[in-house]
């Protein structure tokens, strides 16, 4: 169940991540347009570039937008490195992700087969509880840290995961941090968090129903 726990919350965050329109409302939110001088038109191309990217659809990220009324590279140099960075954290996340999954799979099958059906989901139950519990300590942990310093969340969780400086990015001259700026990624770790919370929290009532239909 913690295996289980491990995969619902990466399967948020990728789900949340590649959904298109999350990313077009929050570019009308923080005033993306304004910010970088861009369409709406243009900003949901970037979008469609960057999530190829990295999902290994392409290779590059050259896409000429117009920015200001003049024609230029969506993205210079620095930004185009720092997201080498960011997709390779991409590919680590998804590897974590079907590994749990094939984990959970595993080891649930292995169980139901020893335990057979009715002590399988008895048992299901209480690790279900247990991961449970090491929810509910993260969700409050995060949502703290969402509500009340952000900011620093943020930068930690940068200084943690990446090896180098890339990310950091200056706001007067970078499109990608205006695009993407602080209340950005509030929106989007709160929609992942809500999400997870609500995926595993269905769980409890699917293995309870199949817990009382094998015990008659």
């Amino acid at each position: 169940m913690v295996c289980v726990m491990v995969f619902c919350i990466l399967f948020s965050v990728f789900t949340v991540a590649n959904t298109n329109s999350f990313y077009t409302k929050q570019y009308i939110a923080v005033g993306a347009e304004k910010a970088t001088g861009m369409t709406i038109e243009d900003l949901d191309k970037t979008t469609a570039m960057l999530l190829d990217y990295l999902n290994d659809r392409r290779d590059d990220l050259n896409l000429e937008v117009e920015k200001w009324g003049k024609a230029e590279q969506v993205f210079d140099d620095r930004e185009t490195s720092h997201m080498v960075d960011v997709k390779n954290l991409y590919a680590t996340a998804a590897k974590v992700m079907y590994i749990s999954l094939a984990l959970s799979a595993g080891i649930l099958i292995y169980l139901f087969i020893k335990d057979g059906k009715a002590g399988f989901f008895t048992g299901a139950i209480k690790g279900y509880k247990v991961a449970v519990a090491i929810s509910a300590i993260l969700i409050v942990i995060f949502g703290a840290a969402f509500t009340f310093g952000f900011n620093t969340f943020w930068t930690m969780f940068h200084e943690v995961v990446f090896t180098n400086d890339l990310w950091l990015l200056d706001p007067r001259v970078s499109t990608m941090i205006n695009m993407y700026p602080l209340p950005f990624w509030l929106a989007m770790c709160t929609s992942m968090l809500t999400r997870f919370a609500i995926i595993f929290i269905a769980i409890y009532p699917v293995l309870n129903t199949l817990k009382k239909y094998f015990s008659r």
